[in-house]
């Protein structure tokens, strides 16, 4: 089966809807209705389908099991690694209706979980780079930057081995500060 003939019935029911195609290549389309645009990409390497959806003036927000569930609290795809074009219009004749509508307090729900997760990511990731130079300082034994780059990190998120190690490099660096004071005449 192509593309084509896979979206078909995403196609009717968004035709039926008040939805129009607005763009068509290979393995991607867009729907278009007066205030909401809907986009579906076709990954054949992965056989799954990407979709996006948002105000004709806003950003796009991918519609994925996750998603659906956060901000839907519809849970019913949530072992789906991603929406079928069946699990799409179902979503779409319930949970997901205010897409279809076009309301905008869920597009600006979708708009605010997206900047959540991009924050919590961003902040998994510096996290995680403050650690290895952390790990990097340790090895090193640049104890400064050491305590420097644990001050940096996540504190509930360091196991306790790093508490025992800032510990030890407070130690190590007051008394490389006390024996320089102590050499100066």
């Amino acid at each position: 089966m192509n593309f084509e003939q896979s979206i078909y019935p995403l196609t009717e029911f968004l035709s039926e809807n008040g939805f129009s195609v607005t763009y068509r290549e290979q393995h991607f389309i867009s729907y278009s209705s007066k205030s909401t645009i809907i986009t579906v990409a076709y990954a054949h390497l992965e056989y799954l389908y990407y979709t996006h959806a948002g105000l004709k003036e806003g950003t796009l927000v991918e519609l994925t099991p996750k998603v659906v569930n956060d901000v839907f609290q519809d849970d019913r795809f949530l072992r789906q690694s991603t929406l079928t074009i069946e699990n799409l219009i179902s979503f779409f004749k319930s949970s997901g209706k205010s897409i279809i509508t076009g309301d905008e307090n869920i597009f600006m729900n979708l708009s605010d979980y997206t900047k959540r997760q991009s924050a919590e990511f961003t902040r998994q990731i510096n996290h995680l780079f403050n650690i290895e130079q952390a790990g990097k300082a340790w090895k090193l034994k640049d104890y400064v930057s050491f305590i420097k780059y644990i001050d940096l990190a996540e504190k509930d998120m360091l196991p306790e081995s790093y508490f025992k190690k800032y510990k030890i490099a407070v130690d190590k660096t007051k008394r490389y500060r006390t024996a320089q004071r102590e050499a100066k005449p």
